[in-house]
């Protein structure tokens, strides 16, 4: 089935200081949301999301709302420990093994972005999972006045499991996902020892990793990145951002090519405390 990451759900105690980074230091450029005719109860306002890329794909930063899933007559609450959200060619197949299989999900419908039904779930290490489709095209009007300068570029998500072959067969047996090899590029080769697998092409897409008390120690980073879900954001000149972060004394981990040899990387926590990785292509 044809998939890709749609976006990533950033949430912020602060959201217009988490904005500010993402501009000032990440050198990211603001976008417009588009919402569908009829919106659900989003509490959107600009201290509570603020929007990174285009046609709603992209890096969502959003507040933490304790009533969202009430609000929406949802199940899951979506606003809360950040998500990420995969678009597929068939959303109605993947509904349907959520059914068989009695996992609870929240259907959404089209309520948050124009033209694309939205559902949400727990993978079996609880955390949410947004699964979307588009089912109608954007408003050309409003599609034709976005900049492709603003696009953001997501390299891969990393989620939590604490069981990787029970996640594994959560992706691959009801969303439906082919898992992928192990990337040329890994330096450990972590999948053999199976403490990580992966969903995607030469490390595009989405990586399962065991947690691993031990990890930053071994990489000498001061940055854990397998403790909680976070995402990998492929900037232009990662040197321009190591800068901006020194001269801000924002604290990182210059991660260097470790995992991934292809990759120059470093590990950042936003304001409210989301571990993000930044990273550029080796030449």
């Amino acid at each position: 089935m044809d998939w890709d990451i749609h976006h990533v759900n950033l949430p912020a105690h602060d959201v217009i200081e988490t904005r500010k980074f993402l501009c000032d230091v990440i050198g990211l450029k603001e976008g417009q949301w588009i919402y569908p005719d009829t919106v659900g109860e989003l509490h959107h306002d600009e201290r509570s999301i603020a929007y990174f890329g285009i046609e709603n794909r992209g890096i969502h930063v959003v507040r933490s709302i304790p009533t969202f899933a009430r609000d929406n007559g949802f199940i899951h609450n979506p606003t809360i420990g950040g998500h990420f959200a995969i678009g597929v060619s068939d959303l109605d197949a993947i509904i349907q093994r959520l059914t068989d299989a009695g996992i609870p999900f929240s259907d959404a419908g089209i309520y948050a972005m124009a033209g694309i039904h939205q559902i949400y779930c727990y993978d079996p290490s609880y955390n949410v999972i947004e699964i979307n489709q588009t089912k109608a095209p954007l408003p050309a009007d409003q599609t034709a006045r976005q900049d492709p300068s603003e696009r953001v570029n997501v390299h891969h998500v990393m989620i939590p499991a604490h069981d990787v072959a029970q996640s594994v067969a959560f992706f691959r047996d009801i969303v439906g996902l082919d898992e992928g090899l192990t990337p040329d590029a890994l330096v450990d080769g972590s999948k053999e020892k199976r403490d990580a697998a992966f969903f995607g092409e030469n490390g595009y897409g989405i990586h399962l990793v065991k947690p691993s008390a031990t990890y930053p120690s071994a990489h000498a980073l001061l940055h854990n990145p397998t403790l909680d879900p976070h995402f990998a954001l492929t900037v232009p000149d990662l040197a321009i951002v190591r800068e901006r972060m020194q001269a801000n004394k924002i604290l990182y981990s210059d991660g260097g090519t470790c995992p991934m040899a292809n990759l120059d990387s470093l590990l950042v926590y936003s304001p409210s405390l989301r571990l993000m990785e930044i990273n550029q292509p080796v030449p």
